[in-house]
């Protein structure tokens, strides 16, 4: 009997990844916020009733959640809407998913650290320096009460979706090949992950029945500003449009952490997964013809 995941967030990067690499040998309920015309079913992690009708119908042993608010400036602005996505959706997860008898596995972020230590174990204490880090942490402190939920940090992700809104490959792709100079941070450290890679890894700890706190990223650390540069290498793309300036020239809304990233020496012991570094991940994502 194929082992039944519903995964929320299935249009988004990680999400598109997920439905790629968990279809073959389990039964999927692909659902999203707005899924238009996709076949994706709908499902408002917000709404109680939509999460609990989902989850009431398809009876998943899994719920992977990918769905979250993101945008890390956009939750400065409205922390109240930040925290029901990213925390109360969860616990409309975790709630329905108990009725169900469902684990769920809750995608997390590097961000619930304060970058001045990085890269960060999963024993580390965290210290989330903006309302994303913050609503994520509580997210995470909810799933881990339950001994069978598990938590994946990763940090940075990247995938062949190269047309998602939130795509960084994207927008340094588009900018170089219209010409415009693009400037990036030179002094945010993150290991740059492939979504596919961290879909992998996911699928392990599903078939193993992994719980408790992991952290995934990929082999290598780098700024932006070198990812950036990586990027227009593989795509045949002029570097000179990259120039670097740091992160408080930027003066973005929340304040990031800068040395983060992520050690997954845990996960690879403990669950056999792969990683690979940045070239590797975009030759993989971005074949080059």
């Amino acid at each position: 009997m194929s082992t039944r995941v519903l995964i929320t967030g299935a249009l988004g990067q990680l999400g598109l990844a997920l439905a790629q690499v968990l279809s073959s040998g389990m039964d999927l309920l692909l659902t999203d916020l707005e899924p238009g015309d996709s076949g994706v079913a709908p499902c408002d992690i917000t709404s109680w009733e939509q999460v609990k009708e989902a989850v009431r119908s398809f009876k998943p042993q899994y719920i992977v959640n990918s769905a979250a608010m993101t945008d890390v400036d956009g939750n400065e602005r409205e922390p109240e809407r930040a925290r029901l996505v990213n925390t109360v959706g969860v616990e409309h997860l975790l709630a329905a998913g108990a009725e169900a008898g469902a684990r769920l596995v809750q995608v997390s972020t590097d961000y619930v650290f304060d970058g001045t230590a990085g890269p960060y174990l999963e024993s580390d204490k965290p210290a989330p320096l903006s309302v994303y880090g913050r609503t994520k942490l509580e997210a995470e402190r909810l799933v881990l009460e339950g001994d069978a939920h598990l938590v994946i940090r990763a940090n940075v992700l990247f995938g062949p979706d190269i047309e998602s809104r939130a795509s960084f490959v994207h927008w340094v792709v588009n900018s170089l090949e219209e010409g415009k100079q693009i400037r990036v941070v030179d002094d945010q450290i993150n290991n740059p992950t492939l979504t596919t890679n961290l879909a992998e890894a996911i699928r392990k700890a599903l078939e193993q029945g992994a719980g408790g706190l992991y952290h995934y990223g990929g082999l290598e650390f780098a700024s932006r500003y070198d990812f950036a540069l990586k990027i227009a290498q593989h795509f045949n793309l002029p570097v000179e449009g990259i120039a670097t300036i740091t992160t408080k020239e930027l003066d973005q809304l929340a304040p990031r952490p800068l040395k983060g990233g992520l050690i997954c020496s845990k996960m690879k012991m403990e669950l056999n997964v792969t990683n690979s570094n940045i070239s590797e991940g975009l030759s993989q994502a971005f074949p080059v013809s």
